[in-house]
């Protein structure tokens, strides 16, 4: 909220409500609305203004001096004119002001649900963890599984199949194709892969990657745990 000597600004969800004092001079009202910083209608940038006159007794220049002052000068859409003075809403109907309580219309009202309902979904992503992804059979060469989660294959990945996920990999049965964990993940990655028996194209952990594998390798055809330690890619027979 922001104030001055005639005049009070408060956030809504349409954007802002501006209070004109009910009883400061026209001159000073005119004087403090020029003196607000650019910044102070921000939030009004896209959605609206209502110009609260509570029961003051408005003179036709003031109306037109707000409205030069808040249309012409500061380009704000305003909302809505709401005056609780007979004499005052009178003169604003008459200028076919828009007037009394702002009631967002039907497309509003979703756009704002939708919204509400965005923000709720992003809040329980936050620390979410996916159930892990069972497979019970081989993937063949050209088949790729992406996935959040840890991916568990009770079968083989054979030469030309893909595993790519944040999470990390089990495979029981061969690793002939490519295995990457901890995806988009760079230093820190506590990710791993398992692997019965060790025969890839390729492995990926996090950002780092191996690709000088053969039969010559020691764990070739064995059963390993690849995991990260101290920025380096670790292979450990089992």
């Amino acid at each position: 909220m922001e104030i001055n000597n005639s005049i009070v600004l408060k956030g809504a969800k349409y954007g802002i409500r501006l209070f004109i004092s009910e009883d400061a001079p026209d001159i000073e009202i005119i004087k403090d609305i020029r003196a607000l910083p650019a910044q102070s209608f921000f939030l009004a940038t896209g959605n609206g203004v209502i110009i609260d006159l509570q029961s003051r007794k408005c003179s036709g220049s003031l109306v037109s001096k707000l409205f030069r002052e808040l249309v012409w000068n500061q380009n704000l859409n305003i909302l809505s004119w709401i005056s609780s003075h007979s004499e005052t809403l009178g003169k604003l109907k008459a200028a076919k002001f828009p007037t009394g309580e702002y009631c967002p219309g039907p497309e509003e009202e979703l756009e704002e649900l939708l919204e509400e309902e965005l923000e709720e979904i992003e809040d329980e992503k936050i620390g979410y963890v996916p159930p892990p992804m069972l497979l019970h059979r081989s993937l063949r060469s050209g088949e790729k599984i992406e996935y959040d989660g840890d991916v568990v294959v009770f079968g083989h990945v054979n030469n030309g199949a893909e595993i790519v996920t944040k999470g990390s990999i089990l495979i029981f049965g061969r690793l002939k194709g490519l295995a990457h964990a901890g995806a988009n993940i760079g230093e820190g990655c506590e990710s791993y892969i398992f692997a019965y028996s060790f025969e890839p194209q390729q492995i990926r952990l996090g950002s780092l990657m191996n690709s000088k594998i053969g039969s010559q390798m020691p764990w070739w055809g064995k059963s390993v745990l690849i995991f990260m330690e101290k920025s380096s890619l670790i292979i450990k027979e089992l």
